[in-house]
């Protein structure tokens, strides 16, 4: 990479997303983006090269959520960034702020039928990412770079925290433009709160006994782990999590209950829902939480407590799950904790007196099970019980690893028997849950901590989507450990199917299993295949002390164990 010979738009753009804390860049090269790769410094910002644009922007949004600042992915105007658009429309869902920069025709070939014009092949960027961005514009003048940089800056690190694009021209990228740049640098999130609605929550707490919070990502993005801990814990409260907030406490803690939803734990469906015999919570304080289908067990209708549901999210327009809303305060987690704690005189003494009795609820639950059956974590059987693998995965994963997950049947074993210590170490998209983005937002995740041990958690049907970019690990050495949960099907798939007869089932089985291990190795890295559960432990010790490439383990399973804790518990 060399350097601009004089100060250009290239150079500008560059420096600007330096200053906004960027050391990373993920691209797919092509003519009309190809200056800003040449001109990288990279004592500043790293070009990372991907196999696919779309895994360009899975390592940008791997990255923007291990850093909680915004990540960059580039790409050609039309076709590249049409690669993107499944990988920006999830990281709208699950509100994760990536900006794409399109390199897009001269204005001058405009409308002449120019190669890979964006305006005249059906594939127009602007309107493609209207609907998946917050703020997308053409750059039409370098006069502009500035503003319209900050404004995708503040749009994307605003209330939404969602994806942006900005489209600048071929021609501009080497005119001369030597200008300062100011940067928004916001690395915290705004800090609002209702102070109206809120004055309400206080009297409803000390009106109750069984109180549980259910924590959700925006308790993660708005960094309020440490408040949460402190409130539940003074006062014995039970925290549940949705999925992609899980580890937002420790689950070793002792008011940790786990997740609940899809693929949670046995005890979260307790506290939540009861089991008839069991009460439940009577006032369920939802934080920074979508009331998703997945975050509620299916809309169960026991989700609603008997007393009062109350709902804090930084987004009055979530209306997602507003059937349950008794009473919502739009705010910040992390702000409205923090008024918790300034006015706890109007319900302190209230909640002290029946912390023993919320005690005496979580310790009836703690004794009953909180896996869906203990047998299958620990089970020998062949091929292996996913649920085995995931078990000794964790044994041998270090306690402070980054955890991504892919789409599939695994991410129902994995939220089930894994065990996430603190905040933003499980990631994984949520909301859309496209299938084959393991590989590469692990690999940007691990770009922005990379003395943190990464483990991509993914199931052979995402690696026939995706897995090309394990040669990007290689490339740039990542020393990221791959475990396949290799069923031979598509896992969730197959269990629906195989209630309509073998016939049907076997039409999404991946026969023969592939090798995945040796895959790894003709693309550079190094891997293993382990066929009986015994061998697990080793397999994964050895992953782990690979430390300049990729290391992938191929942990041949059982594809008819069904996925655990995927129905809510009725009473």
């Amino acid at each position: 990479m060399q350097q601009a010979s004089s100060p250009n738009v290239t150079r500008y753009v560059l420096d600007a997303l330096h200053a906004e804390g960027i050391t990373h860049i993920f691209f797919v090269p092509g003519k009309l983006i190809d200056p800003f790769w040449f001109r990288c410094d990279p004592s500043k910002i790293t070009p990372i090269i991907a196999a696919q644009e779309g895994g360009a922007a899975y390592m940008a949004d791997g990255y923007a959520r291990a850093t909680q600042n915004f990540g960059v992915a580039m790409g050609i105007g039309g076709p590249g960034v049409g690669n993107m658009t499944t990988a920006v429309a999830s990281a709208y869902s699950d509100r994760s702020p990536v900006l794409i920069v399109a390199g897009t025709i001269p204005f001058r070939a405009e409308g002449r039928g120019a190669f890979q014009d964006s305006s005249t092949t059906g594939i127009d960027d602007l309107k493609l990412f209207s609907a998946l961005t917050v703020f997308a514009d053409v750059i039409t003048d370098k006069s502009l770079l500035e503003r319209f940089i900050r404004k995708a800056v503040k749009a994307m690190k605003g209330l939404e925290n969602r994806p942006a694009l900005l489209s600048i021209p071929h021609d501009m990228h080497e005119d001369e433009w030597k200008a300062s740049y100011t940067p928004v640098k916001r690395d915290d999130v705004p800090r609002i709160l209702d102070v109206e609605a809120v004055k309400a929550v206080p009297g409803i707490l000390k009106d109750v006994t069984r109180l549980a919070i259910l924590a959700g990502n925006g308790a993660v993005w708005s960094r309020a782990s440490d408040e949460l801990k402190a409130f539940a814990q003074q006062y014995s409260i039970p925290v549940v999590t949705t999925l992609r907030a899980k580890g937002a406490i420790s689950e070793d803690d002792e008011i940790a209950m786990g997740v609940f939803g899809a693929g949670g734990s046995l005890w979260a469906n307790q506290v939540v829902l009861g089991t008839g015999v069991d009460p439940r919570a009577e006032v369920l304080l939802v934080l920074g939480a979508t009331l998703n289908e997945n975050n509620t067990h299916g809309w169960a209708p026991m989700l609603k407590p008997s007393k009062a549901l109350i709902r804090v999210d930084i987004d009055p327009n979530n209306t997602f799950g507003e059937e349950y809303d008794e009473h919502f305060v739009t705010g910040d987690v992390r702000t409205f904790l923090r008024w918790l704690r300034e006015n706890r005189d109007q319900y302190h003494a209230e909640l002290m007196s029946t912390k023993s009795e919320r005690e005496n609820w979580l310790s009836g639950i703690r004794r009953t099970p909180y896996y869906d059956t203990e047998a299958d974590r620990v089970s020998n059987e062949t091929p292996i019980n996913p649920a085995r693998a995931i078990a000794d995965l964790r044994k041998a994963t270090p306690r402070d690893a980054v955890t991504i997950v892919d789409s599939g049947a695994h991410t129902f074993f994995t939220g089930h028997n894994w065990t996430s210590f603190a905040p933003n170490e499980f990631l994984f998209q949520s909301n859309t849950g496209p299938m084959g983005y393991g590989i590469a937002m692990a690999i940007g995740a691990w770009m922005a901590r990379p003395k943190r041990p990464h483990v991509a958690i993914v199931g052979d049907g995402s690696l026939l989507m995706h897995g090309m970019e394990i040669q990007t690990a290689v490339r740039f050495k990542v020393p990221l450990v791959v475990v396949v949960i290799n069923n031979g099907a598509l896992g969730s798939i197959h269990l629906r199917a195989r209630k309509e007869g073998p016939e049907i089932a076997s039409i999404v089985e991946i026969s023969p299993p592939k090798d995945w291990a040796s895959f790894c190795v003709a693309l550079g890295g190094d891997g293993i295949v382990v066929e009986e559960s015994g061998d697990l432990e080793i397999a994964f010790q050895k992953a782990f002390r690979t430390v300049d490439k990729p290391f992938l383990v191929d942990v041949r399973c059982d594809k008819s164990i069904r996925t655990p804790n995927t129905q809510p518990m009725r009473p």
